[in-house]
């Protein structure tokens, strides 16, 4: 009792209120900054993981869903490739405020590889660059946890020599089934940092005064809920479209039951329009093509953003015929010219994947985009999910094709046919296009659509196509006539292929007689190394044709740099001349520009003669299609 009495006598003193409120201050502070400690580490993994989940699947889009089905340990991308998406991950990585390292990981035997990473200044000065399938030998246990889960991991904060770090491991599937990580590292504060920055935020706060903290812990709270809808707006909402994600329609669809029904409509070759034209144009363009679609759409129905050329269309009620009639009706509207922000007129085309009265919603959009990857692949605008589809289904497809072309070659059933190229001028042959085809043991006649996707990533590609030169030289030597063979950017980009080439033009003496013919968006995409491919080629003797010119990412400044000898109207455009208004006015455009120019025009296509006539009338040069002839063995053609 003496000493409380004692205590309390102090308190009232000046020097007990000090006393007093220093201690008040002393537990201000602490319980304050224990509470700020805490909320900055939940708040930091928030951000972060939202941050990593952004990088790493940035990055699986820059990289490209086909890079890891190509490569792998025993085939390596060329120097050039890897090193122009090391450069486009770099470019990432200084957009992304924090971010160190996004790159991709393999999981072989146990064992961690680095696939392909971004650089940073320091690992240059450490002579540490990113090399293909770098061993790691350090790796976590959280990406072998993630390698097996097939789930994305992300690890705890941790420190060290270089600072603290948080990481993210996200797999992501392959066509062929296996699963590769995509990874990204954020440079955080440690938890010391945290906490000194925790302390003097506290500190500060309590010495403002006792009252106002109250106030300001419900404004901090309010700001913490409020980046976390920002954050949630960012993960469920396009910010370039404004339109719902995938991850959006995933989440609705949780409370709803089916069955479930879906378009995915994909834009083709996008991905030129954002080099052509830039990111800009791009954006404009994606928002034009959502605002078609939304315009169009049935009651029910609701749009939602895929990937980067993607769109979603879920809908209530699908009925076969309808749904089609659907997607027909908006791959039109797509098609008609779109006016970019610098009054350019930008054709693009789309194809499209339809799904059903699906029972299971987690299933929607990956059957969708297979039905949409084999419209492509056969060269249609959209097709309709069916259970062969299923990717075992299409591994033993191409498995049977892999074995049927091995024993072709073997056995002399790889051939050239060829189709004519009618000069409307004189009305007389000129040209021939050379056309790969495969008899089968029955005498079946196989065009590349069924065989050409199973055999892209084997060695018998290469050998296709030094057949299809070998045959085709070995015929015309002796004519007047001149051949054009098809180059795709696989072709333009392999040595060997394009040294095998200039090699058989002086074997058979067919200088100024061979035309290649090459897809503008696919010798764009290498510009460089595509360019000075094409530039050895004509320096050999031989044209060059551009094909699809005026499929919808043409850009007549680019086309000045490959120097063409002849410009192929895109078959698509022939097609709609007659039926579409625009597509007859882009017909007209890219006559005007081939004539100011001098180069001449191969139209595609023609089916009958009115087209035919028509297209002569419009100062055409060459025709070429059914109305023509047909493609036919050599034996069979009159070649002069």
């Amino acid at each position: 009792m003496p000493a409380f009495k004692r205590i309390a006598r102090f308190i009232v003193t000046e020097q007990g209120l000090f006393a007093t409120l220093f201690l008040l201050y002393l537990a201000a502070t602490t319980a304050l900054t224990l509470y700020s400690f805490r909320a900055s580490r939940t708040e930091q993994l928030a951000q972060t993981r939202s941050t990593l989940l952004t990088a790493a699947r940035a990055g699986g889009h820059i990289i490209g869903l086909y890079f890891h089905d190509i490569y792998d340990r025993s085939h390596s991308p060329g120097e050039v490739h890897y090193r122009l998406i090391v450069d486009s991950l770099d470019r990432l990585v200084e957009d992304l405020p924090g971010v160190e390292y996004v790159y991709s990981m393999d999981v072989v035997d146990g064992k961690a590889f680095f696939i392909v990473s971004n650089e940073t200044r320091d690992d240059l000065n450490r002579g540490t660059p990113s090399l293909f399938y770098n061993p790691y030998r350090s790796a976590p246990d959280e990406l072998f946890e993630a390698k097996q889960s097939n789930e994305p991991i992300f690890t705890p904060v941790y420190t060290n020599e270089w600072g603290s770090f948080r990481s993210a491991f996200v797999p992501t599937k392959r066509s062929d089934g296996s699963s590769y990580i995509m990874a990204a590292d954020v440079k955080v504060d440690g938890p010391d940092t945290l906490f000194i920055n925790s302390l003097q935020v506290s500190a500060l706060t309590a010495l403002i005064g006792l009252v106002p903290i109250y106030p300001l812990l419900r404004l901090y709270r309010h700001l913490q809920r409020r980046r976390e809808e920002e954050l949630e707006n960012e993960l469920y909402y396009d910010p370039i479209t404004g339109m719902p994600r995938i991850a959006r329609m995933e989440q609705e669809l949780t409370a709803q039951s089916g069955p479930y029904s879906g378009i995915l409509i994909n834009l083709d070759e996008f991905h030129a329009i954002n080099t052509l034209f830039g990111y800009q144009t791009g954006d404009h363009l994606l928002r034009q093509v959502a605002d078609t679609i939304s315009r169009q759409l049935p009651s029910g129905a609701k749009l939602y953003r895929s990937m980067v050329d993607e769109y979603f269309i879920l809908l209530k009620a699908a009925r076969p015929m309808t749904t089609k009639h659907l997607t027909q009706q908006l791959l039109d509207s797509i098609f008609e010219p779109i006016e970019a922000e610098d009054n350019r007129q930008i054709t693009v085309t789309a194809r499209a994947g339809l799904v059903l009265n699906l029972d299971d919603a987690s299933d929607l959009v990956a059957y969708a985009r297979e039905a949409m990857d084999q419209a492509r692949k056969h060269g249609q605008d959209m097709l309709l999910y069916s259970d062969d589809m299923r990717p075992e289904a299409r591994y033993e497809e191409n498995l049977h094709w892999l074995n049927m072309v091995s024993d072709a070659f073997r056995q002399g059933r790889v051939v050239p046919w060829f189709q004519p190229i009618l000069d409307t001028r004189t009305g007389k042959i000129t040209h021939y296009e050379a056309l790969a085809r495969l008899i089968d043991t029955s005498g079946q006649i196989h065009t590349p659509y069924r065989f050409l996707p199973a055999i892209r990533k084997s060695h018998l590609y290469r050998q296709l196509t030094g057949a299809i030169i070998e045959q085709s030289f070995r015929l015309f030597a002796d004519k007047h006539c001149s051949v054009s063979i098809n180059l795709t950017r696989f072709d333009l980009l392999d040595h060997d292929t394009i040294d095998n080439l200039i090699r058989k033009v002086e074997e058979y003496g067919m200088q100024g007689r061979v035309t290649l013919e090459v897809i503008e968006s696919e010798s764009i995409d290498y510009q460089d190394e595509a360019l000075a491919v094409l530039k050895r080629c004509k320096l050999a003797g031989m044209r060059i044709a551009i094909d699809d010119f005026g499929s919808g990412y043409s850009n007549f400044d680019q086309m000045l740099k490959i120097d063409a000898d002849y410009l192929k109207i895109d078959g698509e455009l022939i097609k709609r001349m007659h039926n579409s208004r625009k597509a007859r006015a882009l017909i007209e455009a890219v006559i005007r520009f081939a004539d100011s120019l001098g180069i001449p025009l191969i139209a595609e296509f023609v089916e009958d003669t009115k087209t035919q006539e028509d297209l002569a009338a419009m100062g055409v040069t060459y025709v070429q299609g059914y109305a023509i002839g047909k493609p036919a063995p050599g034996d069979q053609l009159t070649i002069d």
